[in-house]
């Protein structure tokens, strides 16, 4: 966990170890989230969110622990068997963070700017209403991009050295 933690400063680390080393929590490594785990995609949406709340000097412990806890929803999204792909990402855009609320209230005690961070990072389709909410639904997306980019990226290189590899046989 150590060598995880070691890139963030002890601030952000202070006030993320108690989220990241419960037992629960520890099951979002082996999700799969874009390019990586749901873990791995937390704690950076939670990290960038950090950075910019303490910019406008906004709440950051709140935007630490709502941000870490906003896809703590703990299963692989899927698309179900003959329902439409777009369809089927709007009703997880509209499920999950009821979810990811449900289950962080299991184990955490939350305040009202937290539970608004879980429950509306998926702008438009919830509405924030902190703006350490907004910070982290922005911080989302902004992750989210660079996340499917780098899988883009990586994706169309294996398939450009493919097609060379292969004409040259």
């Amino acid at each position: 966990m150590e060598n995880i933690l070691a890139k963030y400063d002890d601030f952000f680390v202070s006030i993320a170890r108690p989220i990241i080393e419960h037992e629960e929590y520890q099951k979002m490594r082996f999700i799969p989230h874009h390019h990586n785990s749901v873990f791995e995609h937390s704690l950076g949406v939670a990290y960038l969110a950090y950075r910019i709340s303490a910019k406008l000097g906004l709440d950051t412990v709140s935007t630490i622990r709502g941000a870490l806890l906003h896809d703590f929803y703990l299963f692989k999204f899927r698309k179900r068997e003959g329902k439409n792909i777009f369809a089927e990402g709007y009703r997880h855009s509209r499920n999950h963070p009821k979810i990811a609320k449900d289950n962080a209230l299991k184990y955490f005690n939350l305040n009202k700017k937290e539970i608004d961070i879980i429950l509306n990072h998926m702008f438009p389709v919830g509405l924030p209403k902190s703006l350490e909410a907004w910070v982290t639904s922005f911080a989302d997306k902004s992750l989210a991009v660079w996340e499917y980019s780098a899988r883009l990226y990586c994706y169309t290189n294996i398939k450009i050295a493919n097609l060379l590899f292969a004409s040259s046989k």
